[in-house]
């Protein structure tokens, strides 16, 4: 008989228990997960207050700070230079919402650009032109963790730039002698009265306006372009008329200036290497420039003579080396002269450089002269014969001036610049860099450069060796100079008031003309020195056996070049005063001073 399985099986209400307990069990895990969740979105909920709370105390504090270098900045030029842009940042701050519990730090230094980077310099460079604030503000947090402390760092920077013309003859504002100058260098005639001339000198055009009617973007365009000087003219007269600074006088004579000058060749109107422009400007971030201003009669004059492009004589005739008693030697003689040379401009930033120059200069001389002498020297023992080429500058009536500081006030009247001027009454140098100095308008004239002077074969033994004879020494490289120099500089300050009794201000050496003798006596002695002349092969100075085969020639070219430049002493000088040469005066003409307005940099 099969087997009867029989279970009990629960009633309906026990299952129905059963079930609700399960239910019961799974709502309360629910719950306590939902419950959590919402902890959770609570926590994040208060986190994100605080966060918000720091994030809204950093804005402000990065305002306060901000405009705390702001107002730093503005005052640092001017006299307690630090100290004052500290109390300036510190006061700044609490009134612009900063809430620390202690003063904002401030750090003075000098924001600069070298290359394309940028630093803040807090070695001590000068002047300072930067203020660096840093802000620190405690912040509690309302429900999460303990309180933080939350900074904010501001730099703002303020360049002041300064303009002058420096001259080394005094400013005369004869119509007859401008006229005839400014005629002479663009080839028509020019006839204005003294009262156009003095109303020229003193309209004054703002470069980065005249950037902006010549068409180009910013400072550093402007100093890359190109135009004429008819073109020039008549910017400046479309600014000035614009700006309400035009008398009828002054647009009348730029007009007569423009038709005289009838288009002609373009102009640089920046600097670049080997070629002067209209502007020499000392700014490594040249847009810093954009609101100074220039002088329009010195702009026009300068720009004539670049435009001009042969204001060098040929004087080969007058510096005849076969008169000079004393030279049994064939000699032939090169000689070029840039006579009467107008004011030179310089825009810029005051004080020096790393390396110890100053940051805008400018560089004149009534006369320059490049005189390169050849000399036909016969064979001397086993050496062949050779011809000695010695390139030679001279100069007179230099003056060198030197944007050395600038001091900004509340009005112009109290803001002041000071420039030193070293006024010289010669300078004359040997070296392969002499005839760059036609063109240098910004530092004292040197020869940083030996010059070779002459390449010859020497014989020795079974070979033989091409060998150079240079003037001047390898290291530190250099030409042989001498220099008839007033002995001290002299400093002048200028206020920042435009057309006033102190713009122009002179300084003289009371030299004379005659002083100017025994100049290249001078160098012809220095010739005579150990190791003035030395003998190089392959770039290299030469091995003894080389030095001791050329020294006869050596010792020959001393004898022969002491006369040679002795002479030309005597006929340089004459020349000199011939050209009306007004040795050892230099006239600087202050002709704007520009307090930046402070912005950030960082």
């Amino acid at each position: 008989m099969a087997s009867i399985d029989i279970r009990c099986r629960p009633s309906i209400p026990l299952r129905r228990e059963r079930v609700f307990r399960a239910s019961a069990r799974r709502q309360r895990g629910a719950a306590a997960v939902l419950a959590a969740v919402w902890i959770g979105a609570d926590v994040v909920a208060l986190g994100v207050i605080d966060v918000g709370n720091v994030y809204l105390v950093r804005r402000q504090l990065q305002r306060s700070a901000d405009m705390a270098a702001v107002a730093g900045a503005q005052t640092i030029g001017m006299a307690g230079g630090c100290a004052t842009a500290t109390v300036s940042a510190q006061q700044s701050a609490p009134q612009n919402g900063y809430k620390g519990a202690g003063p904002v730090s401030v750090i003075c230094g000098r924001w600069s650009r070298t290359g394309g980077d940028t630093q803040f310099d807090t070695s001590g460079a000068m002047p300072l032109n930067a203020v660096q604030v840093t802000a620190t503000q405690n912040v509690r947090h309302f429900f999460i963790g303990p309180a933080r402390d939350v900074q904010a760092v501001a730099t703002a920077k303020a360049v002041d730039t300064a303009s002058f013309a420096l001259s080394t003859s005094l400013a005369t504002l004869s119509g007859g002698a401008i006229n005839g100058l400014l005629g002479a260098l663009l080839g028509a005639n020019v006839s204005l009265d003294v009262a156009a001339w003095q109303a020229l000198a003193s309209a004054n055009v703002q470069l980065g306006d005249l950037a902006t009617q010549l068409g180009v973007a910013s400072m550093n365009d402007l100093l890359d372009s190109n135009t004429t000087v008819a073109d020039l003219a008549d910017a400046m007269a479309t600014v000035l008329s614009r700006n309400g600074t035009a008398s009828a006088s002054v647009t009348s004579a730029l007009a007569t200036i423009r038709a005289a000058a009838n288009g002609g060749p373009k102009l640089a109107l920046g600097d670049s290497a080997g070629a002067p422009g209209l502007l020499a400007i000392g700014l490594a971030d040249k847009q810093a420039a954009a609101s100074a201003t220039v002088s329009a009669l010195d702009a026009l004059i300068v720009a004539a003579e670049l435009a001009h492009g042969k204001s060098a004589l040929e004087l080969g005739a007058a510096l005849d080396p076969s008169a000079i008693p004393g030279i049994t030697l064939p000699a032939r003689l090169t000689a070029k002269a840039a006579i009467l040379q107008p004011p030179v401009i310089a825009v810029g930033e005051s004080g020096m450089d790393s390396s110890g120059n100053y940051r805008t200069s400018a560089h004149a001389a009534q006369v320059r002269a490049y005189l390169d002498v050849k000399l036909q020297v016969p064979p001397i023992l086993l050496l062949p014969a050779v011809t000695v080429d010695l390139p030679l500058y001279v100069e007179a009536a230099q003056g060198t001036a030197d944007l050395a500081a600038t001091q900004c006030a509340a009005s112009r009247a109290a803001s002041t610049s000071t420039i030193v001027v070293r006024t010289g009454i010669a300078n004359a140098c040997i070296g392969g860099d002499a005839a760059s100095n036609m063109s240098n308008l910004t530092s004292p004239s040197t020869c940083q450069q030996p010059a070779t002077i002459a390449t010859l074969t020497v014989p020795l033994l079974l070979t033989s060796v091409s060998a150079n004879i240079n003037v001047g020494s390898v290291s530190p490289p250099s030409g042989v100079q001498a220099t008839l120099q007033a002995s001290e500089p002299t400093t002048r300050t200028f206020n920042g008031v435009a057309g006033d009794t102190d713009d122009y201000q002179s300084t003289n050496t009371n030299g004379l003309g005659s002083a100017a003798g025994e100049l290249l006596a001078q160098l012809a002695a220095q010739l005579q020195q150990p190791d003035a002349l030395f003998v190089s092969v392959g770039g290299a100075t030469a091995n003894p056996a080389v030095s001791s085969a050329v020294q006869p020639l050596l010792t020959f070219l001393v004898g022969s070049l002491t006369p040679l430049l002795s002479g030309l002493d005597t006929l340089l000088v004459p020349l000199f005063q011939l050209l009306g040469a007004q040795v050892g005066v230099s006239t600087v003409h202050a002709i704007s001073q520009t307090c930046s307005d402070a912005q950030l940099v960082n």
